[in-house]
């Protein structure tokens, strides 16, 4: 069997890292990149026979290309400390190490929970992100500060088990994130020459919210997706632009 890494970036993940690290110690390496954590992540993988780097977290295309660098095996599984890899997924991913894998990236269903919901509508289910098993020899992150894909040339794979995903404890975490993403989402945008216009805040919530609610079909997720689509469209997005709005007039 072919001999795999799995990375994870971390800041103050101790809630999350430890289920993170289980799902995945059945690899045979597990690399931390921690942006310099002040809780207890760092002890906690440490005592669980990772390898840790600390480096100074830039943007996220930047930190996951240099997690690649830290991964010593040609093969590498991609996982977020609010990740995890279930059974489902591991025994696909074995089948392929077993059988020496035949693309050069794979990507799975990702299912989130939302406060108290596992989400199957409103665009998160499912939702194939970035690969979460690859040849790190074929693939490399492109150079963005959010929403990072990455460029490769060869062929790519759908798995079928699912990611588990955490990503909010609770409301008050929900507005904590959001405001570091909007934040480098709307860096990105000004870097890149995109001009703030007024309508941004009038139709991009509007957009955003029958999206997710209509198109997305989050009313079948019952009130959480409702609230869900509320958050997105009068948080998340209208945010964006106006701190796009606030580097355009500083």
């Amino acid at each position: 069997m072919r001999k795999v890494s799995a990375y994870v970036l971390t800041k103050n993940e101790e809630r999350h890292i430890k289920d993170c690290i289980n799902s995945i110690k059945w690899t045979d390496e597990i690399v931390i990149i921690d942006d310099f954590s002040i809780d207890n992540t760092m002890e906690i993988a440490k005592k669980l026979g990772c390898k840790v780097v600390q480096n100074q977290f830039e943007y996220f295309g930047k930190q996951r290309n240099f997690a690649l660098t830290q991964c010593s095996y040609e093969w590498v599984i991609c996982l977020d400390a609010d990740e995890r890899i279930t059974l489902e997924l591991r025994k696909e991913i074995e089948h392929e190490l077993k059988n020496s894998p035949k693309y050069d990236a794979y990507v799975a269903p990702r299912k989130s929970k939302f406060i108290n919901k596992w989400i199957s509508h409103s665009g998160w289910y499912p939702d194939y992100r970035h690969p979460v098993f690859f040849n790190k020899k074929k693939v490399k992150y492109k150079d963005q500060m959010v929403h990072e894909g990455i460029e490769y040339k060869g062929k790519k794979m759908y798995f079928t088990g699912d990611i588990l995903h955490y990503p909010y404890n609770n409301i008050k975490h929900f507005i904590k994130k959001s405001d570091f993403y909007t934040g480098l989402r709307a860096e990105e945008m000004f870097q890149k020459g995109k001009k703030f216009r007024i309508l941004n805040l009038i139709i991009n919530p509007f957009v955003m919210f029958v999206k997710m609610y209509i198109i997305k079909k989050g009313f079948l997720d019952g009130l959480t997706g409702f609230i869900l689509a509320m958050l997105y469209s009068s948080f998340y997005t209208l945010m964006k632009y106006v701190k796009l709005w606030e580097l355009q007039n500083k």
